[in-house]
C-alpha cells in the first residue's frame, strides 16, 4: 500500500518544495459547468431604471462550488480565493448577481493600501452576459455539497439594503461595469464600481461600516467528521487530461497536517521523484502525479488502517476515494 502521512518530510525539503508549488499547474476538471448555458440571457445593454428593477430568485439548486476565483482590474483591485462556494441570484435575463463564500482563504488587494484583507464574503453584481468571465467553465465545480441557502441569502438582504438597487428588485448594469462588494475578516466592508472597459475599479467608503455578518448554515462545516467537499480531478471523470501534475482533495473544514493518500497497484498514480504533498492553507492537501495516458487511476483518502487526515480536533476524515481515467 501507497500512503502519505505526516508532512515532517515537507519541513525538510523546505525550498525545493516551494519550488514545486510554483510549478504545478491548476488542471481543468472534466465536470465542468458553464453557467451561461444555466442562467440564458439576449441581454445586450443594461437596465437602469428602478421602476424596470427585475424581480429575481435564489435557491438551494442555485449553489455552485468552484476551484478558485480571481479578479483583477488594472493595478487598483485584485480579488481571489481558493475552493468557495458561490449562489448565482437570476432573473427572467440571466444571472444579475453573486454571493461567493471561500471555503479556504481569500485575499483583497487594492492599490494604495498595504497588506492584503482577508475575505469573509463577497457580492458581485454584474451584467447577465459576463457571468462566464467571472466563473469560467474550467473553475465550476458542480453543485455544491453543503447546505448553505441561509447563509448565501443573509449575504444578499445586507447587500440590497445598500444603494444601487429598487427595493427588493435588481437593476442590470451595462456589461462593462460591475459591483465587487467585499466584507473583510474582523474588518470593514470594501464597496468597489468596477468599469472593465477603463480598467478602474472606484472605491466607495460609505459602506465600511455596513458589514454583513452570517448566521451559522444548516449543516455548517467545520464539526463533526471532516468531509470532502471538492475534488481535481472530479470522482468519475473519464477525460483527464495526462498532464495533470497533482490531485487535490479539499475538505469542509480546518484540517491537522497530516494525510492518508491511500492506494497501490497500477491503480495508484506514482510521484516525480523528490516531489512531496503539500497542504494549501487549512482545507485543501495536493498530491503531485505523473500520470500516463489512457489510463485507470484510483487514490484513498484514509482507510480503515491509515487514518491521517484528520480535523484540527484530530476526528479523521470520512474513508472516500477518487476514481478517474485520463485521455
Amino acid at each position: 500500500m501507497k500512503t502519505q502521512t505526516n508532512l515532517t518530510s515537507r519541513i525538510m525539503l523546505g525550498v525545493a518544495l516551494m519550488g514545486l508549488a510554483g510549478g504545478l499547474a491548476k488542471p481543468a476538471p472534466a465536470n465542468a459547468t458553464d453557467l451561461l448555458q444555466r442562467y440564458p440571457t439576449t441581454l445586450t445593454g443594461g437596465i437602469l431604471q428602478g421602476n424596470q428593477a427585475r424581480p429575481w430568485q435564489f435557491t438551494p439548486g442555485d449553489i455552485y462550488q468552484i476551484s478558485r476565483f480571481h479578479l483583477e482590474v488594472g493595478g487598483q483591485l485584485k480579488v481571489e480565493t481558493g475552493v468557495a462556494n458561490v449562489g448565482i441570484g437570476h432573473c427572467a435575463d440571466g444571472a444579475v448577481c453573486a454571493m461567493l463564500i471561500p471555503l479556504e482563504p481569500g485575499a483583497l488587494t487594492r492599490q494604495g493600501v498595504g497588506s492584503p484583507e482577508q475575505i469573509a464574503h463577497l457580492w458581485l453584481r454584474f451584467h447577465p452576459s459576463q457571468i462566464n468571465q467571472l466563473f469560467p467553465p474550467d473553475t465550476v465545480l458542480g453543485p455544491a455539497t453543503n447546505n448553505l441557502i441561509t447563509q448565501m441569502r443573509a449575504i444578499a438582504a445586507g447587500k440590497l439594503r445598500s444603494s444601487y438597487h429598487a427595493g427588493i428588485n435588481v437593476m442590470i448594469p451595462e456589461p462593462k461595469d460591475m459591483t465587487v462588494d467585499v466584507d473583510t475578516k474582523g474588518g470593514p466592508r470594501r464597496f468597489f464600481m468596477v468599469d472593465t472597459q477603463a480598467k478602474t475599479a472606484q472605491y466607495v467608503n460609505a459602506f465600511e461600516r455596513q458589514t454583513v455578518r452570517l448566521p451559522a448554515a444548516s449543516g455548517a462545516p467545520g464539526t463533526g467528521t471532516p468531509k470532502v467537499v471538492a475534488t481535481i480531478p472530479a470522482d468519475g471523470a473519464t477525460d483527464v487530461d495526462p498532464g495533470l501534475a497533482e490531485i487535490t482533495v479539499t475538505f469542509d473544514q480546518d484540517m491537522g497536517e497530516g494525510c492518508s493518500w491511500t492506494g497501490g497497484g497500477p491503480e495508484y498514480p506514482p510521484s516525480p521523484q523528490g516531489a512531496s504533498v503539500q497542504w494549501r492553507g487549512k482545507r485543501t492537501c495536493a498530491l503531485p502525479v505523473k500520470l500516463e495516458s489512457g489510463h485507470h487511476y484510483q487514490v484513498g483518502i484514509n482507510s480503515r488502517s491509515y487514518r491521517n487526515f484528520q480535523s484540527v480536533s484530530g476526528q479523521p476524515a470520512e474513508i472516500s476515494s477518487i476514481s478517474f481515467t485520463t485521455k
